[in-house]
């Protein structure tokens, strides 16, 4: 496994260019962020250049919602601009949202009703839409479910099974789910087993501790159990970052979480 630094949580303390080379003094083996328009891809290439870091994944879509038909077309526009940038960056994995996310991560409601059966039909429509585009690129598509009881309250996606039921429908080798740990702990738990039952459809792997989102072993998740278990089932992936550290200087918290959750 490879571990990645998300570079919208951690090292906030410095510009984040600059993020990228603390990363690479923490151990990390790649970094990665959410939006890509709002960032100088030109100075992130350079310093993904001078480290030798790789970016594990970004967020694809840029406009619409996942499970709106009305957006399909301007969804999978922006998410194969998305790819290209990917490309130039040497990123292998886009994450794709069921709904918008405004600035602060919030989501931004409807305005219309949309029921399940439709929100359903609208993502398989559009991954069904994207395979030409990760098998002509070889950039892979994740989904991810959100917990909706804290951090994303409106989020279509919030389980675990739907997003698995999905991707084996879809069934492609690209396309698969983006599991974090944090968000599913909140809303289901039963990590392990979790993993176990469907290690094939898990693209990329994202943690944090509950409760506060902060650092792996500051909270109720025994994660050094739950890497194991990932790599006793076969996940050869990446393993995200993506929190808050909490209590002291976030380069060494992330420097002990590696050396104490590491298989």
């Amino acid at each position: 496994m490879k571990f990645s630094c998300c570079l919208e949580m951690i090292f906030l303390e410095v510009p984040f260019n600059e993020r990228i080379y603390k990363a690479k003094e923490a151990g990390f083996d790649c970094i990665e962020f959410w939006l890509w328009e709002n960032k100088d891809l030109s100075l992130l290439k350079k310093a993904l250049d001078e480290t030798g870091l790789t970016v594990g994944i970004f967020q694809g879509n840029i406009r619409g919602r996942l499970i709106d038909k009305i957006d399909n077309e301007v969804y999978i526009n922006d998410v194969n601009k998305s790819v290209e940038t990917a490309k130039y960056l040497g990123a292998h994995n886009l994450f794709l949202m069921s709904d918008i996310m405004q600035e602060d991560r919030s989501v931004l409601e409807t305005s219309y009703p949309i029921n399940e059966e439709e929100k359903l039909e609208s993502t398989k429509n559009v991954l069904k839409h994207l395979i030409p585009s990760t098998e002509e690129s070889e950039v892979h598509f994740v989904i991810e479910p959100l917990n909706t009881k804290i951090d994303h309250k409106g989020y279509s996606l919030n389980r675990s099974a739907p997003a698995f039921q999905l991707i084996r429908e879809i069934g492609h080798p690209y396309i698969r789910v983006l599991y974090d740990a944090y968000h599913m702990q909140i809303m289901e738990g039963d990590l392990i087993n979790t993993i176990r039952k469907n290690i094939d459809a898990i693209g990329y792997f994202h943690i944090a501790d509950v409760p506060g989102r902060v650092q792996p072993g500051a909270g109720e998740i025994n994660y050094r159990n739950v890497l194991k278990a990932l790599s006793d089932f076969g996940y050869q992936g990446i393993v995200g970052f993506e929190f808050t550290p909490a209590g002291g200087c976030s380069e060494q918290i992330v420097k002990n979480v590696l050396e104490t959750i590491k298989p």
